[in-house]
């Protein structure tokens, strides 16, 4: 990311000393050009030495633009052209990264929306499980309701009916299939009571 903003900034420092220098020189050269058309037609009508001090400007800037310009600035256009493909490289590695980060994101959102859905064939009403921002996503798809005494109703995907909701209590290693809140409310009766979670389901 670094690397990328470092290149961005050089290439718009080029860009504005290129500019700046393009406007100089052509402002420059237009004056001068007028100033050598207005002298050289000393003795006519001013009219006529207005129009000759347009013509030398329009010529002189015009000139100096491919004939000095150019040259001076074309330095210039090849370190930014060297900066914007060095920078191409860099975004294309930062968007690589990115679009995983991305995706991480997306697949633990995508998880805890699921569980909240899913969660309506135990929790009908939706107080409880129903909203997906109380579930934390995992980025292998799993999703977990935290609850007290450190245990959580874990979300495990799969095919409909594989779709599971598993209670894991942090004195068990075993986890118990849920089917019901009225079990999920006895299994926390247990942990309160101090109890050993019934492992069968």
């Amino acid at each position: 990311m670094a690397q990328t903003v470092n290149v961005e900034t050089a290439r718009r420092r080029v860009e504005f000393l290129a500019g700046s220098l393009t406007v100089f020189l052509t402002l420059t050269a237009a004056a001068g050009g007028g100033w050598v058309g207005y002298t050289a037609t000393v003795g006519t009508e001013t009219a006529w030495r207005a129009v000759a001090a347009g013509i030398g400007g329009l010529v002189a800037g015009a000139g100096a633009d491919s004939q000095i310009i150019g040259p001076v600035l074309r330095p210039l256009y090849a370190l930014n052209r060297g900066a914007t493909a060095a920078g191409d490289d860099a975004t294309a590695v930062f968007v690589a990264v990115s679009i995983f980060g991305r995706l991480e994101d997306a697949i633990r959102v995508d998880a805890a929306d699921r569980a909240a859905s899913a969660s309506w064939n135990l929790d009908r009403s939706g107080e409880l499980l129903g909203a997906a921002d109380e579930w934390e996503g995992e980025t292998d798809g799993t999703a977990r309701f935290g609850l007290p005494f450190n245990s959580c109703v874990l979300y495990q995907p799969g095919p409909v009916p594989e779709t599971v909701f598993r209670f894991v209590a942090p004195s068990s290693h075993d986890q118990v299939a849920v089917t019901s809140l009225l079990q999920l409310q006895g299994l926390l009766q247990q942990l309160a009571q101090g109890d050993p979670v019934e492992t069968a389901a």
